[in-house]
């Protein structure tokens, strides 16, 4: 089967390639609501047009508006997710091929992974394969700001799913992507007392010790073998070198592997006690992404794309990431996740952004086979 699926899509890999041209160049940065409005009427009739399904778009309050199609009947569901929204703001890369390397705005990262999902809906359709479950394919145009609009919409999709399918692009060496860390960050504000620093020194709370002290421990709270990092990034107080600053504040990021890790930072950070007498404190929590723990799913799913890659020749293995994805809130609901299925590039969000062109047309066979053997 996996060799039928593979001759199809060579024979046509210049349609694949037009429509992912098309795509690419339907500029759609997140912020951009005009454009990512006219990158959806193009994601539409693509869809459309490849597969046959009518898609459905969801009215978000924030206007990244998810597009949803299916195919396929059964108890069982898959949920494949992409997005086609990019970091890049529009013009400021240009669409071209350099040897094997094709570089635009988000050909990598990742409208090469929404084409991969809906040229695997056509090829079933046009070589009459039934996939033998019910595919729920999702793409949404707020994942590089955090799907606020969308998460909802997407975990809803994904609850009873017998596993998600994630089409963000390989890690840079081919692996994909069996984990991914979590985030969350922390605006910490300590309140002290302004004083003449000549005069009344001592009447004064210098907020900014009280800080050095917090600084300090916060960022002992990384733990490169956990994989938890901890930034101290922003910091600001005072207003005069001559006055006891009163006021001082600082930004913080996290990153982190596990949810027990997720806790121990939280309970640290919002349960310090101010050093400085006088000094006060608050906190405000931002919560982020949850984990994509390396799951006994998660890692069960690689284990069948590995052997789906072997028999197209296809060599990879897997990796725990530090960024995260729509697949990280799918997964930390249990739900068997494999993310990276998407096109083979790397130098994601950056003007160098790529992708291996004479790799893609097998990733794409890849990912219709993982969804046949699941």
């Amino acid at each position: 089967m996996e060799q039928k699926i593979l001759e199809y899509l060579k024979a046509h890999e210049a349609e694949i390639f037009e429509d992912l041209k098309t795509l690419v160049l339907a500029e759609a940065s997140t912020s951009d609501l005009e454009a990512l409005a006219e990158c959806r009427k193009v994601l539409e009739g693509l869809i459309r047009e490849r597969t046959g399904a009518e898609p459905y778009v969801y009215k978000t309050e924030g206007g990244h508006d998810p597009v949803r199609f299916e195919m396929g009947d059964g108890e069982e569901k898959i949920v494949l997710v992409g997005h086609y929204d990019t970091v890049h703001p529009i013009g400021s890369l240009k669409y071209y091929a350099e040897g094997n390397k094709l570089h635009g705005p988000g050909v990598s990262d990742m409208k090469s992974g929404v084409i991969s999902a809906i040229w695997t809906a056509k090829a079933y359709r046009d070589l009459g394969i039934d996939p033998g479950k019910k595919l729920v394919f999702l793409f949404n145009g707020d994942e590089e700001t955090g799907s606020k609009d969308s998460c909802d919409i997407i975990c809803g999709l994904a609850k009873d799913a017998k596993a998600a399918l994630v089409c963000e692009p390989s890690v840079g060496n081919g692996n994909l992507k069996t984990g991914r860390k979590g985030n969350m960050k922390f605006n910490v504000t300590v309140h002290g007392k302004a004083a003449h620093a000549g005069n009344a020194h001592k009447d004064g709370v210098n907020a900014l010790e009280e800080m050095a002290h917090e600084i300090l421990f916060i960022q002992r709270l990384t733990d490169y073998e956990a994989g938890t990092t901890v930034n101290v990034g922003v910091e600001s107080g005072g207003t005069k070198v001559n006055v006891v600053p009163d006021l001082a504040k600082i930004s913080v990021d996290c990153r982190f592997k596990t949810m027990a890790e997720r806790k121990r930072v939280i309970d640290a950070i919002m349960g310090l006690e101010t050093t400085v007498k006088g000094s006060t404190r608050e906190v405000e929590f931002i919560d982020g992404k949850l984990p994509m723990e390396e799951s006994e799913g998660n890692m069960a799913l690689f284990a069948v794309a590995k052997v789906c890659g072997e028999k197209l020749g296809l060599t990879f293995d897997h990796e725990f990431v530090g960024g995260g994805s729509d697949g990280n809130a799918i997964s930390a609901m249990g739900v068997p996740t494999l993310d990276g299925l998407g096109a083979w590039g790397d130098c994601a969000h950056s003007p160098e952004e790529f992708m291996y062109i004479d790799q893609y047309i097998p990733r794409i066979a890849l990912l219709a086979s993982l969804i046949l053997n699941i």
